[in-house]
């Protein structure tokens, strides 16, 4: 590729939808992903027939993938995205991507599949979401990417109107979310891991097998066509754990599944976890530093594994579930769901584990089902958020009951006794050294306390002495300053030091005044050390400064 000719699309290759205070060079290199522009606009045009394309324009961006619209010279237009080099392992996110948008979307497109089938087979999912026109896992290709093009989905964003429909306009939109759940449900695969073509033949997969109320003739079709292969959780690939030989699945018993995230990391954190300064200050907790802590509290989280699942095999089953489903992800059109894009990741996981309230109904406030008896006194201004208060708590009252209803099964995982308990022990385990050890800890704690309630009729596996839970409540005042901290500073910058491209100057200066703090009550070997690996927040503060002076003049 021409290099001159590069130059032009550079906004293209680079993630431009915010900054970061810290490490941003790394930040960017994950997600800078250069490609063949000319060769992604004539891949789009060829796939629906056009002669070429006529425009292409970048859509807003997310951490994961580049997203694009191309117009063509006979109106046509179509949707090209590009994943980051962080979206997922390389081949496997984009190849099980496509053959999940495929099985969720209308599985059975040949006449002769049909034939065989009493063209039943629409009827299995036949969930709205776009249709694929050209797709590849390879970076071997003229485009010199992965690549997915598609169609550009009727109606808009759930987010462009959500705030303000109707009431009765929102209940229409839920009573769809509960219909899609209902056919996620209405089919199960017989184990653990992400679909894919079985043409693609990914090594370690096996043939689909799916169990359901669906003729013979289907289950053959789906297990030619499909197989169950390893999975493409970030989790399991990211830094150095791509390099480990750790199992990544297909898993036929659930257990195995959630054991091999413990032994994933412990696995990585043995060989490759580094402490860093002693006394920085979001660290919360020597604990969250001790590499040997983390894998302790990993080996009793082994002890307790397998009784973290419900035996109920109802709550078990291999379900594909999108967890995702907030307002961008829905589209709609006078009031119906057009499509439900971003499936990247999808993967057939226990349902106990997968199953959520979709982000676009779910409500965590205090639930009001009638509006105040002084409402009609209030001012317009005051009435806003108790309107949208008792909106939620409507839409989300309505949501369980229909579930309860339509999806039993679903139902049933929201009411699991200490389903929470259970399940925080699980999601909390995943990369405590990268984020935070404490929650992990305090529910492997949580575990143990409501032991005997859980019946299990033995002893509990783990236990915490009482000066392990002294320390752990002296690391959990620790803990909550640092929440607080971040609390404070939400809407400036994000954890991760992600910062709207406006808000930028205003968190260089914040961790700038962070920094003189750290400074100040640090002595010898940490404050030099810390004055070191922070010497990044000065140098940012002179660019910063620099741009504002040549604004000036």
């Amino acid at each position: 590729m021409s290099t001159t000719r590069d130059s032009q699309y550079e906004d293209f290759f680079r993630y431009t939808s915010g900054r970061w205070v810290w490490d941003e060079e790394q930040q960017l290199l994950d997600r800078y992903r250069r490609f063949n522009v000319q060769e992604l606009q004539r891949v789009a045009a060829t796939s629906v027939g056009a002669k070429e394309c006529v425009s292409m324009t970048k859509l807003a961006e997310g951490s994961f993938n580049k997203v694009f619209r191309l117009i063509m010279d006979d109106g046509s237009v179509v949707i090209a995205r590009i994943p980051n080099p962080n979206a997922g392992p390389s081949y496997y996110t984009t190849a099980s991507e496509v053959a999940t948008m495929d099985f969720v979307r209308m599985p059975f497109q040949n006449p002769l599949e049909r034939l065989l089938i009493n063209n039943q087979a629409r009827t299995i999912l036949e969930i709205p979401v776009p249709e694929v026109y050209a797709w590849s896992a390879s970076i071997s290709n003229p485009v010199g990417a992965e690549y997915i093009i598609m169609e550009e989905v009727v109606g808009r964003q759930a987010a462009d109107s959500w705030n303000t429909m109707e009431l009765e306009d929102k209940v229409s939109i839920m009573k769809e979310l509960i219909s899609i759940e209902k056919k996620l449900l209405s089919v199960s695969f017989s184990c653990f891991g992400n679909i894919y073509y079985a043409s693609d033949n990914v090594e370690g997969s096996i043939a689909a097998k799916i169990v359901g109320d669906v003729s013979i003739d289907v289950q053959n079709i789906v297990s030619t066509r499909y197989t169950i292969g390893p999975t493409v959780e970030r989790e399991f690939w990211s830094k150095e754990r791509s390099e480990l030989g750790i199992d990544r699945g297909p898993w036929k018993d659930p257990h195995d599944y959630i054991s091999a995230i413990a032994l994933r990391e412990i696995a990585w954190i043995k060989k490759y976890a580094i402490p860093t300064v002693s006394n920085d200050p979001l660290k919360p907790s020597a604990a969250q530093n001790s590499p040997s802590e983390h894998v302790s509290l990993l080996e009793k989280y082994l002890d307790v594994a397998p009784y973290l699942l419900p035996t109920d095999p109802d709550l078990l089953t291999a379900n594909l579930w999108h967890r995702d489903l907030h307002s961008g992800n829905v589209f709609i059109e006078k009031n119906r769901i057009t499509s439900i894009i971003d499936w990247q990741g999808t993967w057939a996981g226990p349902l106990f584990i997968q199953a959520r309230q979709p982000k676009l109904i779910n409500y965590n406030g205090e639930i009001m089902l009638k509006l105040p008896e002084n409402y009609k006194h209030l001012t317009e201004e005051e009435k806003i958020p108790i309107k949208e208060q008792v909106a939620s708590s409507i839409i989300l009252h309505l949501y369980e009951n229909f579930t309860a209803k339509e999806n039993p099964r679903l139902s049933k995982v929201f009411r699991t006794e200490h389903g929470r308990t259970r399940g925080e022990v699980i999601s909390f385990c995943g990369n405590t050294w990268d984020d935070d050890i404490l929650p992990f800890r305090e529910s492997l704690v949580r575990m143990e306390r409501y032991w005997d309630e859980l019946a299990f009729n033995i002893p509990c596996p783990i236990h915490f002495t009482e000066d392990e839970l002294r320390s752990h409540l002296d690391d959990a005042e620790g803990w909550n300053e640092v929440q607080d901290f971040w609390d404070s500073v939400a809407g400036i910058v994000d954890r991760d030091g992600w910062t709207p491209c406006d808000k930028y100057e205003d968190a260089v200066v914040l961790f700038s005044e962070l920094r003189q703090t750290g400074l100040k009550i640090m002595i010898g070997q940490d404050r030099n050390r810390f004055e070191k690996q922070t010497r990044w927040v000065e140098e940012v503060v002179r660019t910063v400064d620099g741009h504002k002076s040549k604004r000036d003049d």
